[in-house]
Parts: C-alpha cells; sequence; structure tokens
C-alpha cells in the first residue's frame, strides 16, 4: 500500500511542527527594544517591553493550543480512515487526488498532476482492489483535462483492467466496413447477406446541407426589408422609392414562388373562351421560380439564425459521445469536428509512440475499420437529427467529407495508401459516407435508450465526461 499512503500525504500536506521561530522573532525584538533605550524613558520602555513579553506569552499559548487541537482532528481523521475498508480507503483517496487535480491544477501541468491517481489505480489493479464508479468518473474527468488522446487511453485502458468498466469499445465488433469490390458480399444488419452495390442501392441518402447559402439568402431578405423600413420611418424620400421598388419585387417573387400553380390555374379559369393565355410551366421559369426553392432556402436561413434548440443540441452531442465511447474511440469531443478526426487518425500511426505510466500507444486507425469508425462518430449527430427533424441545424455532413479530403492531402505523410483506396473515385468517397451515415444511424436506434439518457443527463446542464461514462455503465 506504497502509493495509498503516499497519496494519502499528499492529500492531507505536511504538518507545521514548531511555533518557535514566531516565538524568537518576539523576544528579539523585546530584546532589541531594551538595548537601544535611553536612561531618561527607562521606566516607560521597560513596562512596553514587559506588555510585549505578556503578549508573546499569550500567542504562543493559543498557537500551542492551535497545534495541540490540529494534531487532536488528524488524528481523529487517521483513526476514522483506519476503520474504512480497504476498498473504501482507496477509493477516498483516488477520488480526492482527482478532485485536486480538477480545482487546482492548469492544464499545461495536469498530465503530470496524473502520477498519483495513476499509480495508485495501478497499485489498486495490482492488488485486486476493484473501484467504485464514482471514484472512475473522477479519474476519467481529471484526465479530459489533459487534453492528451494517449493520456485518456492509458486510462481507460486501467479502468478496464480493474474491472469497473465493460462498455468501452463493445461495439466496435457489430459495425460493417465497406469492402473495395463492389461485388463482395458482406453481412447486413437485417441478417441478410447483399454485395457491397444492392446494399449501397437500399439505404438512404446522406442528408443535404447548403447552410452557407440559407444564411446568404436570410441576410439579404432581413437586410433588405430592415433597410425599406428604416428609409420610410426615417422620411429619406430621394431613395425610399427605390427601396419601396425592391421589397415589393420582393413580395412578388416570395408570391410566385410559392403559389405560381394557383395563380396559373386561376388566371386560366378566369379567361377561358376570352383570351388566349398560356403561361409558361413551373419547370420554364427561370431560377427554379414555382417551386418553392427559393422562399424555402430564406426560410431555412431564418431558422438557423434564429432558433436556440437545446434538446437538439444534447440529442446531437449524446449521439457524438455514445459512438465514440462504445466504438473504443479515445476522444469524447460532443461536437466532432474533421480536423480532430484527422489530428486523432496521425497520432494513432506515429512510429514513435513511448509507452509511459501515463499514457499508452493508440491503436492504428488508418484502416478500414478505423477510418469506418471514425467516419460514425463524424456522422453520429447527423443521423440522430435526421432521424427527428426535417432540417439540419446542429449537427454538418461536411465535416465526414471534410475528414476524407484531409487524409487524401496526406495520403504520403502517412505512408499507407493501401488503407485510402477510395480516394481516387468521388464515387467510393459518396458510397464510404452513405456507408457510415447508415451504420450510424443503425447504431443509435439500436441503442436508444441509452442514447435518451444521455441527452437527459447532458440537459441537465452540468454533466460532465464522467457523467456521461456512468450513464453507458449503468454506474
Amino acid at each position: 500500500m506504497r502509493h495509498l499512503s503516499v497519496a494519502l500525504s499528499v492529500l492531507l500536506g505536511a504538518a507545521p511542527t514548531s511555533l518557535g521561530f514566531h516565538v524568537q522573532r518576539a523576544l528579539f525584538y523585546s530584546a532589541r527594544t531594551v538595548s537601544t533605550r535611553s536612561p531618561r524613558n527607562m521606566s516607560e520602555e521597560e513596562d512596553s517591553a514587559q506588555t510585549d513579553l505578556q503578549a508573546t506569552d499569550e500567542a504562543s499559548q493559543v498557537n500551542g493550543a492551535s497545534l495541540v487541537l490540529q494534531n487532536d482532528s488528524r488524528a481523529s481523521l487517521a483513526s476514522a480512515f483506519s476503520n474504512l475498508s480497504e476498498n473504501d480507503q482507496y477509493d477516498a483517496v483516488l477520488t480526492g487526488l482527482c478532485a485536486k487535480i480538477l480545482d487546482d491544477t492548469s492544464e499545461e501541468k495536469a498530465i503530470s498532476s496524473l502520477q498519483d491517481p495513476v499509480s495508485l489505480i495501478v497499485e489498486m489493479n495490482g492488488r485486486n482492489v476493484k473501484a467504485s464508479g464514482r471514484s472512475l468518473m473522477a479519474l476519467i474527468d481529471a484526465t479530459v483535462k489533459t487534453q492528451d488522446a494517449r493520456a485518456m487511453t492509458n486510462t481507460l485502458s486501467l479502468c478496464l483492467k480493474n474491472g469497473g468498466m465493460t462498455q468501452y469499445g463493445s461495439f466496435q465488433n457489430t459495425i460493417t466496413s465497406m469492402p473495395s469490390v463492389a461485388t463482395s458480399l458482406v453481412m447486413c444488419p437485417d441478417g441478410s447477406r447483399k454485395s457491397r452495390q444492392e446494399r449501397l442501392a437500399s439505404l438512404p441518402q446522406v442528408p443535404f446541407d447548403d447552410r452557407g447559402s440559407e444564411v446568404t439568402a436570410a441576410l439579404a431578405f432581413t437586410s433588405l426589408v430592415g433597410f425599406s423600413f428604416v428609409t420610410n420611418v426615417l422620411g429619406m424620400d430621394e431613395i425610399s422609392g427605390f427601396t419601396n421598388l425592391l421589397l415589393t419585387a420582393t413580395i412578388v417573387v416570395a408570391v410566385v414562388d410559392n403559389f405560381y400553380g394557383v395563380i396559373k390555374g386561376g388566371a386560366e379559369l378566369a379567361t377561358r373562351n376570352k383570351v388566349d393565355m398560356n403561361l409558361p410551366e413551373k419547370e420554364d421559369l427561370p431560377l427554379n421560380l414555382g417551386s418553392g426553392a427559393i422562399t424555402g432556402t430564406v426560410v431555412r436561413g431564418l431558422t438557423r439564425l434564429m432558433n436556440v434548440d437545446t434538446e437538439r443540441e444534447c440529442e446531437c452531442e449524446a449521439a457524438a459521445f455514445f459512438a465514440a465511447y462504445s466504438l473504443g474511440l479515445p476522444c469524447f469531443a460532443f461536437r466532432p469536428n474533421a480536423l480532430e478526426a484527422a489530428v486523432l487518425v496521425g497520432e494513432s500511426m506515429k512510429t514513435n509512440q513511448e509507452e509511459t505510466e501515463l499514457s499508452s500507444k493508440l491503436d492504428p486507425l488508418l484502416s478500414d475499420v478505423g477510418i469506418m469508425k471514425m467516419l460514425i462518430w463524424l456522422m453520429a449527430p447527423v443521423a440522430m437529427e435526421s432521424s427527428k427533424h426535417a432540417q439540419l441545424i446542429v449537427s454538418d455532413p461536411r465535416e465526414a467529407a471534410g475528414f476524407l479530403k484531409r487524409l487524401q492531402q496526406r495520403a504520403e505523410l502517412f505512408g499507407d495508401e493501401d488503407a485510402l483506396w477510395w480516394m481516387e473515385e468521388e464515387q467510393e468517397q459518396k458510397d464510404l459516407l452513405k456507408w457510415a451515415y447508415a451504420e450510424a444511424d443503425y447504431l443509435l436506434r439500436s441503442n436508444k435508450e441509452t442514447v435518451t439518457e444521455l441527452t437527459e443527463r447532458l440537459a441537465g446542464g452540468a454533466a460532465t465526461v464522467g457523467d456521461c461514462v456512468a450513464v453507458m455503465e449503468d454506474w
């Protein structure tokens, strides 16, 4: 129990052993006062010195009493600690060390500060002492503060050896990677065997997202309406006529875009047998008028600008966390992005990774299975949001495509182009994204209850990574 004793001393700190310095300083001050006094003020200074000595004696008594009380309290603490079981002792110290890191340690010093709790969990594994869920939650939260994937891998590995975690990476063997040959047979989630081509034909398309155009259209519309309103209110007659004309044209376009079919049918009915009026079909109108596309773009853009849906955000974050944890990825970003995914793949392919007590080697992710896991992680928020909403606002399917693009740009640095067989053809990349989207959707639908519980935990506003792990492990 060497590490337990050392860790406990770190928590308690060193007790003061002597108060002699303060007493000596007070006596020295009194002696100096006596030696520098003048004969004329002898009696007054003697009285003052006597008063100082009395005050020093009283202070010494008070400090001595406080030292006795402090020693008594430490003795009581030690007695209470010794009455705990071995498991509870380890749990108490491990939780305290991690709490100290979370409260007092900066991110720069977090890795070195993990030395004590990591040494303690190693000792617990060696002595077959199982940690409680509470102490493992604290250890994971302390490791998250390092922002280091290798440190997180090491901590999760130690937690798995301890026996307190069973769900980390539990679904990585259930996913199906897309084969490079179109005629290869794969086992589908429904139990049937299909070729890659047949399965792709039955999968849903990845949701389309054009948020750039939508936001631009919404900003242009609101600017036009706002500027027209200001010119009329301020009486700017020189330009108000022009702005009113633009506003009227905008309203006409909106009416035609949404009600062209009604307008065409009403015009034909009103002029029947009187005037030969042949209005063009909707397909023949410029700018795709009559289909509702223009006004739809504006409405979707306004929705993006004004809509704030906390529950939707928590759903997407819960989906991303569930995918990363269940697939064994040592990254718990609630908002995954292409850059972070590419960096993680790059770190996993480094040949000079050194294992230390605080960090472990990452499993190589530049493979068919590894890339599929990363894509599922990036697509999980998209699959969650699209299953409940018609428009994507929080999630972004372009992150997965951006991840593939970053891998393609750095193919020579990775030195394993066989795993990037899909980068030569754009259609192969689209098929890979479609496959990953379907895998993410199936993973989330199959574990709907857990994802819902994660969403509720995140919606509380104070959930940490450790809290989410507790939901996954049912602590």
